[in-house]
């Protein structure tokens, strides 16, 4: 689960702010004024990224030892993806002044970003030596300890976090995070509630609160705040496909299948929504879009036995039944005992003719789930 992170710019000309509004105007319109490249590069309300780049960039320009400029820049640039250059302004920034924590701070997202935790602990804690106070250095660091599975320094520093702010409803939200994901399920539940609490339009809460729901079987209120979630953070794909698979477990395949779309269209770097979205596609009757979703999820992850059953079941509905068998062959290679690819070979061996074989997979299938014929008959397969 991403979480998210404070962006420390660095606000050494607050009173500015106030007096200069000349922001109307994209930041690549037009060169600043020094005055104003200090506002646009400093200032802490009513600056975009870009007019913050434009105005760092300037002060820069002029001198390119400045090193909360840099940090600034540095910052700017990783929100916007340019990880290379926001670390090289930030290498820059504490090059000159090793005494930065926000510099050390910023580092460490970066590196947090890229996914190197060690050396994103390391730039935290370097932060919290210098500035011991700050609840958002522990939060970050618990972030990339969680990252590490270290659950018990990230809980540590969870704790520090809020204690240091009780009312830090994101440090909440992580350490609930961090509980349900560990099977303290109370504990996750009282976090995630006091999150919600102190910050009520903070959709990720809810989100994970309606997984605790679900999983015990409070499907009204695990909806509910799925939907709350969904409406506060209308890109969560996580949220979209945790809520299509319980339509799917429920045989509501058609509103499964629009949370798979809405899933896909926020993100689509996840076979296992693909194969999701092939499944439902191919229950529904939608079998050459299911074929075209199962031939995306295996070129992403190749020779996925879930995948190749979901194709199977395509192939078995179109009649292509050596097609069929060659993938429940294969699925059943990579895991015996998927009862699914057992039952569903049984069932194309049947139609071929081959009933000695179609009652022995039939038979080993319903050893293993009793109600797999219920299954396939909600898949219009019998």
């Amino acid at each position: 689960m991403t979480r998210n992170h404070k962006n420390d710019i660095r606000p050494a000309l607050r009173a500015l702010a106030a007096a200069l509004t000349l922001l109307s105007f994209p930041a690549a319109a037009q060169s600043p004024s020094a005055a104003q490249a200090r506002q646009w590069c400093f200032g802490s309300e009513g600056v975009s990224d870009d007019q913050r780049l434009a105005g760092c960039s300037a002060l820069l320009q002029a001198n390119p030892s400045n090193e909360r400029a840099l940090s600034n820049r540095g910052e700017i640039y990783r929100r916007k993806g340019e990880t290379e250059r926001a670390l090289a302004d930030l290498n820059r920034a504490i090059d000159l002044d090793a005494t930065d924590a926000p510099a050390w701070f910023n580092r460490g997202i970066v590196y947090d970003d890229l996914g190197d935790r060690d050396h994103a602990i390391m730039d935290y804690t370097r932060a919290i030596k210098l500035v011991p106070d700050d609840a958002w250095y522990y939060n970050n660091r618990g972030n990339s300890y969680i990252g590490k599975d270290d659950y018990e320094h990230a809980l540590a520093d969870y704790n520090r976090a809020i204690k240091l702010d009780p009312k830090f409803a994101l440090a909440y939200y992580n350490r609930g995070t961090a509980y349900r994901e560990h099977g303290e399920v109370d504990r996750a539940l009282a976090d995630l509630e006091m999150s919600i609490k102190l910050d009520p339009n903070y959709g990720p809460a809810y989100g994970n609160r309606a997984r605790i729901f679900r999983d015990r079987g409070d499907r009204e209120r695990a909806l509910a705040d799925f939907a709350r979630s969904i409406q506060l953070s209308p890109h969560n794909d996580r949220d979209f496909y945790a809520r299509a698979n319980m339509y799917f477990d429920a045989h509501d395949y058609a509103l499964a299948l629009a949370d798979y779309d809405r899933a896909l269209e926020a993100n689509a770097s996840y076979a296992g929504v693909f194969n999701s979205r092939c499944m439902t596609r191919a229950i529904l009757g939608r079998l050459q879009d299911a074929l075209a979703d199962c031939e995306q999820a295996l070129r992403m992850r190749p020779n996925d036995p879930y995948t190749l059953d979901s194709r199977a079941l395509a192939y078995l509905k179109l009649g292509y039944l050596d097609a069929a068998i060659a993938d429940y062959d294969a699925a059943l290679s990579a895991k015996p005992g998927l009862e699914g690819s057992l039952y569903g070979r049984g069932l194309a061996k049947r139609k071929k003719g081959d009933r000695e074989g179609a009652e022995r997979d039939i038979a080993a299938a319903k050893a293993i789930n009793a109600g797999i014929a219920e299954e396939f008959a909600h898949y219009g397969v019998e």
